[in-house]
């Protein structure tokens, strides 16, 4: 009797975490895997990596592609390919997986007083302009595919996710730096214009040209987008359940209702960025008194661990 209520018990945790789970991703709809030739890959889904096992394999995905573009000149025996702006606590890292699998993954990094952005090395004239003006500015980072998953459609879906979710963070403009052959496809992809001139980018050893997505302007052209898409979970009530705070700024997709679900917001713990900063030593050696301030005091018993 006993095990059978211990089993019973298990059972009931398992589902339990397997429904958290599923709140916590955005599934896409059966329809949405046949319009956009995603039916093969089993349970494709959407959400913001939370978990130590979902930022290494973003991490490693990262790595794998830029190593094959010869974006990393010096191998990393880790073969990760993160740095301090991937930790920081407002930074989002918009994965695809297929059920436990990454096979995608796009950062999403907020401008911040302590850190800046990666941008700034080549191009902090052109984002100081924006600052001046009291712009709310990101920068996207570190995109990877894999070869094999390139010709599909999931991309779509992790640019709606990072537009409405900059809308809903009061985001004024987002901003990427690209390797100049790439630059029709990303202007294409998203309402882009170029932002700066083309210049070298020490970290990948390659030149880039800065480009400039102004989010009020694009609210129409990305609901076109939007409405081709089909997810199982509102994006307002997904977001609202991963921070715990309402939208800053309003639009025609985001619900007033949103107190109907309860919010469950997951931060990256102190275990998980010390097991990163340990694996890339150079990070913390760069960092200045107040950046090391504002991890401490992001990350709750960091100082205790021994890597700050």
């Amino acid at each position: 009797m006993v095990c059978m209520v211990e089993e019973e018990n298990l059972t009931q945790s398992k589902h339990h975490k397997q429904g958290l789970e599923r709140r916590r991703t955005l599934r896409i709809k059966y329809s949405g895997l046949k319009r956009f030739n995603l039916e093969d890959l089993e349970k494709p889904a959407i959400k913001f990596a939370e978990t130590k096992d979902e930022l290494e394999q973003a991490f490693a995905l990262v790595y794998q592609v830029y190593w094959e573009k010869k974006y990393i000149t010096e191998p990393k025996e880790h073969k990760l390919y993160f740095s301090i702006y991937s930790l920081l606590p407002e930074t989002v890292h918009i994965i695809a997986k297929k059920y436990l699998t990454v096979i995608s993954t796009l950062t999403e990094i907020f401008d911040t007083e302590e850190f800046g952005l990666p941008m700034d090395c080549i191009y902090k004239e052109e984002v100081d302009v924006l600052r001046a003006q009291n712009r709310k500015i990101v920068e996207l980072s570190a995109l990877a595919t894999p070869r094999e998953y390139r010709w599909k459609n999931i991309f779509l879906y992790q640019v709606q996710v990072m537009f409405w979710y900059s809308l809903y963070k009061g985001v004024d403009d987002i901003c990427i730096t690209i390797n100049p052959r790439h630059v029709r496809y990303y202007m294409n992809l998203f309402p882009f214009e170029k932002f700066g001139e083309e210049k070298m980018y020490p970290r990948v050893n390659a030149p880039a040209i800065a480009l400039r997505g102004k989010v009020e302007e694009s609210i129409e052209d990305m609901i076109e987008i939007f409405n081709a898409l089909d997810m199982e979970t509102p994006l307002d009530y997904y977001f609202y359940l991963m921070t715990g705070t309402r939208p800053i700024k309003t639009s025609s997709i985001f619900r007033q209702d949103l107190e109907k679900i309860k919010p469950r917001p997951k931060k990256i713990d102190a275990d998980t960025i010390a097991y990163f900063l340990e694996k890339e030593p150079s990070i913390k050696e760069k960092l200045t008194p107040k950046q090391r301030e504002k991890l401490l005091k992001a990350y709750k018993g960091l100082d205790k661990k021994g890597v700050l």
